[in-house]
């Protein structure tokens, strides 16, 4: 019998794509397996509202095991749209404008799916480790400002094993109290009991897509695969 597993990606920032390729190359089996995104579907990319409907239609199927968390743009956008367009100039300036077109093109606005949106958790939390969009400073979620889970950039951190996107890097890093070193692609390692893992190597300012897969033995593997995004969004 085929065991489940949990896989986790983040910023897929509209790169379809890529997205679909990851999965392929992680073996999603979405009947088994759980999904975790960190956050970050919208915005800069070139498929925006395929991303949506693709995360919408597995989450529909997956229920619980298709967990969407919140990140800043998914923020930017609720706020701007919540507050009367008070912050439109913010996620505008964030490239909010090529996920108000995709949902156009597409005869939709996406103020048909506040809801959705907005049903985000900030945080998922497990036995053995926790995920965030951004950073912690609390080993626990619930303790840290909202702020500090969808735009913090510390990397000091030594408490629970916490999966974070949000700041790209070229490579997926491994921080654990101010330390940090690479961590090798396609090998199986332990996963750590303390520490951060930073997954976002920036698909889609044209690096990569980094994925992670967790097994219930406690061991895990990153990879990735290449951005089709040519320039800078």
């Amino acid at each position: 019998m085929e065991k489940s597993r949990t896989l986790i990606i983040t910023d897929i920032h509209g790169c379809y794509d890529e997205c679909r390729e990851l999965l392929r190359k992680m073996d999603f089996n979405e009947e088994i397996d759980t999904l975790i995104n960190l956050g970050d579907t919208i915005d800069r990319g070139p498929r925006i509202y395929e991303t949506f409907v693709f995360l919408r239609e597995l989450k529909e199927r997956m229920g619980d095991r298709c967990v969407l968390i919140r990140g800043n743009h998914e923020q930017m956008m609720l706020d701007a749209i919540a507050e009367g367009g008070r912050n439109k100039d913010l996620w505008y300036y964030n490239s909010g404008e090529k996920t108000v077109y995709s949902f156009l093109h597409h005869k939709h606005r996406i103020q048909e799916f506040l809801d959705w949106y907005e049903a985000m958790p900030y945080y998922y939390v497990t036995e053995t480790f926790n995920c965030v969009h951004a950073s912690l400073d609390d080993p626990d979620p619930e303790k840290n400002q909202i702020e500090t889970l969808i735009w913090g950039r510390g990397t000091d951190y030594s408490g629970k094993t916490v999966m974070t996107g949000h700041t790209p890097y070229r490579v997926p890093l491994y921080f654990l109290g101010g330390q940090y070193g690479k961590i090798k692609e396609d090998v199986w390692t332990v996963l750590p009991e303390t520490g951060m893992i930073a997954l976002d190597t920036g698909c889609v300012y044209g690096n990569r897509l980094t994925g992670m897969v967790i097994r219930d033995d406690g061991t895990f593997l990153v990879t990735s695969v290449q951005s089709n995004v040519q320039k800078k969004n």
